[in-house]
């Protein structure tokens, strides 16, 4: 009776972790962790992708006189998170359980949690969007998708998937500011870097 009783609660523990969120820990072979580095060779060229964007919706591209790589960055503080997604040349991710650190250039960080918990849009608890940039993720097989909403009301849309051929990191991105007129697609991949001792 004791067994059956134990089997019956594995089951039902089973059947509804994924829905209590407890099964949105780090899939195996999806190991994230660790540090990465864009490799530009690989890599969609983030200015041309927004240029084609801005094309493909029958504007002009105008980098202010700005040339070469990056031209198209900067801007409000409301949008530094699409800057640090589509130009940062260095990753670092630490996964611990459900929750999920990336941390950019000039030490840039967000967290967020891949388990379904709700979150509050704003400290106030309004939605005016004062509180920063905000995001929530979800494993998908060994790929982990992750939605963002920007302090400046646009939105993110982020994959990252670990290659398992080439062990490479591949991030495919889809960002629209809300003022910007189209959005950007692109495409970047990342080798994992050593651990430093």
């Amino acid at each position: 009776m004791h067994i059956l009783s134990s089997g019956i609660a594995l089951i039902l523990w089973m059947l509804l972790a994924p829905q209590w969120g407890w099964a949105q820990s780090t899939p195996a072979g999806s190991d994230l962790y660790g540090s990465w580095a864009l490799n530009l060779k690989e890599s969609d060229d983030p200015d041309k992708k927004i240029e084609r964007a801005i094309r493909d919706v029958g504007g002009r591209p105008d980098a202010d006189g700005k040339r070469g790589r990056g031209r198209y960055k900067g801007g409000p503080k409301e949008q530094e998170i699409y800057d640090h997604l589509i130009y940062d040349e260095t990753l670092y991710i630490i996964q611990g359980g459900p929750e999920v650190q990336m941390v950019y250039a000039d030490g840039f960080a967000r967290s967020f949690f891949t388990d379904g918990r709700g979150r509050t849009v704003s400290a106030s608890g309004s939605s005016s969007g004062d509180a920063g940039d905000f995001a929530f993720g979800a494993w998908v097989g060994n790929t982990l998708n992750v939605e963002a909403k920007p302090r400046d009301g646009g939105w993110t849309q982020e994959s990252y998937t670990v290659d398992p051929v080439t062990g490479q990191l591949r991030v495919l991105l889809k960002l629209k500011p809300l003022l910007f007129p189209a959005v950007v697609e692109a495409l970047l991949v990342y080798d994992r870097q050593p651990v430093k001792k």
